[in-house]
């Protein structure tokens, strides 16, 4: 079993570190982007060298937030002494994981069950609402200077990850931590106003044809969506990210997924369940991972569709699940 390193230990490596490389999850949602650019700009306040490396394009609220400038596709491997990994349980969903597990410096902080990702120094806490939850408190033992646009970046990522302090991942430390970030200067209403409260017309469309096709089955809520569909809607593999959140707030679904074909022959799977229901284990069937009532899996696969894949996983949550009413 792994034993975590202590944070002030981690701490201890990235004070004597000169060129940081941080990476995250393919995709990356907000916990990510927040973990990785919180603790660039918080290394760089030591006069650190960070960069935040991710070839994904990232969702439009994260530009709206963070920036148009968020990370670098292009690097040289042989810049860096340290290598980070952020909200990453896998090797699967690591862009450039290779690189990475060849590094003698490296270290891992993440919030999921790890499947199969380790670094030389590993802090893995499935207790904790954010992989930014764990940043903050890197940041807090090491003594970093946490300013006020750290302390933004920290809330949001807490704040999505935690499906502003509803999801399941929520407890006691959650609403502590937001609290101290709070009176550290982060600005609620800015991340509020744009997570919370700003929908584009491309949005509409793509809830409007969510709620038009979605399919209920004895508790099991799901909807599947080809790459033709997704053309048909003008918009892009980033555009599908909360189509399992949205399911789940039926008030007959227990179970929620999606089937998103977000390239051709590219198939990514995610699911959510209320609390009484654990997914992790179905999307560990299909090679995912993730939390109990939030996780994923991705196909790559020219012989199937999104109709194959969605037969599957129903089949599998009936077999494993056969207590839904």
């Amino acid at each position: 079993m792994m034993k975590n390193n202590s944070l002030i230990e981690i701490a201890k490596v990235l004070k004597k570190s000169k060129n940081v490389a941080i990476f995250a999850h393919s995709e990356p949602d907000f916990d990510a982007i927040s973990s990785a650019l919180a603790l660039k700009y918080a290394l760089e306040q030591r006069k650190i060298n960070a960069d935040y490396i991710c070839k994904d394009a990232h969702i439009q609220s994260a530009k709206d937030f963070f920036g148009d400038k968020i990370s670098l596709e292009k690097f040289d491997k042989n810049k860096y002494d340290t290598y980070i990994s952020v909200d990453n349980p896998s090797k699967l969903r690591c862009e450039h994981a290779e690189i990475f597990s060849s590094q003698t410096n490296s270290i891992v902080l993440d919030h999921h069950k790890n499947l199969d990702f380790l670094g030389k120094y590993n802090y893995v806490s499935a207790e904790k609402s954010s992989c930014s939850e764990i940043v903050f408190l890197l940041l807090e033992k090491g003594k970093f200077k946490i300013n006020k646009n750290v302390a933004s970046m920290l809330y949001a990522g807490l704040s999505a990850d935690s499906g502003s302090f509803i999801n399941t991942n929520t407890n006691a430390d959650s609403f502590l931590n937001a609290y101290k970030l709070v009176t550290l200067g982060a600005d609620i209403a800015r991340f509020n106003e744009i997570f919370y409260r700003s929908v584009s017309e491309k949005e509409i469309r793509i809830r409007k044809f969510i709620y038009e096709n979605y399919h209920l089955d004895n508790g099991i809520a799901y909807c599947t969506i080809s790459n033709e569909e997704i053309k048909k809607l003008k918009a892009d593999k980033k555009d599908f990210s909360t189509v399992s959140s949205e399911l789940i707030k039926l008030k007959k679904a227990k179970i929620a997924f999606s089937v998103i074909e977000k390239e051709p022959c590219k198939f990514y799977t995610s699911f959510r369940s209320k609390k009484d229901y654990s997914v992790r284990e179905i999307a560990e069937k299909f090679g995912g991972g993730g939390h109990k009532c939030a996780c994923a899996f991705k196909i790559e696969d020219k012989n199937t569709s999104v109709e194959k894949i969605k037969n599957n996983v129903l089949k599998e949550i009936k077999n494993k699940i056969n207590f839904i009413k």
